[in-house]
């Protein structure tokens, strides 16, 4: 089957968004440390872990969403939800937390924004990626 444009644009911007928020929380030393089990992952293994789910468009791309992890946590413990809720109240208190998770409002973005938004963290991957290590690897 053929992908839309659409499809094409959001497939681009969860790529490059995902690894903005990898190297986001990497350390010097390339490792990400899983802010739910404290397991150390290289930069490469490591996930973009969502809170509220990925199918919530509102917060697929929302950077307060999103935390690199490991594997066990975001796939075999189906996002180890219960941890990743205690953390994310001591990150942002519960009531912001509680706000998110009832947050039903309908949301559209369209395709055009999705396009700009891929060129912009596209820019913020670069810089950061020069800032910790140097280079643009």
């Amino acid at each position: 089957m053929l992908k839309s444009e659409r499809q094409k644009a959001i497939h681009k911007f969860d790529t490059v968004f995902s690894e903005y928020i990898r190297y986001r929380d990497c350390d010097k030393n390339g490792n990400v440390h899983c802010p739910l089990c404290w397991a150390v992952v290289p930069l490469k293994k490591a996930q973009n872990m969502h809170f509220i789910p990925r199918w919530v468009l509102k917060y697929r791309w929302s950077e307060q969403n999103c935390y690199a992890g490991c594997y066990r946590c975001n796939v075999a413990l189906n996002g180890n939800y219960i941890i990743y809720t205690r953390f994310m109240q001591r990150k942002y208190g519960v009531e912001k937390v509680d706000e998110m998770i009832n947050d039903k409002a309908p949301y559209k973005i369209p395709t055009w924004e999705i396009e700009d938004k891929t060129r912009l963290y596209q820019v913020k991957l670069n810089l950061l990626k020069q800032e910790k290590f140097g280079d643009t690897k």
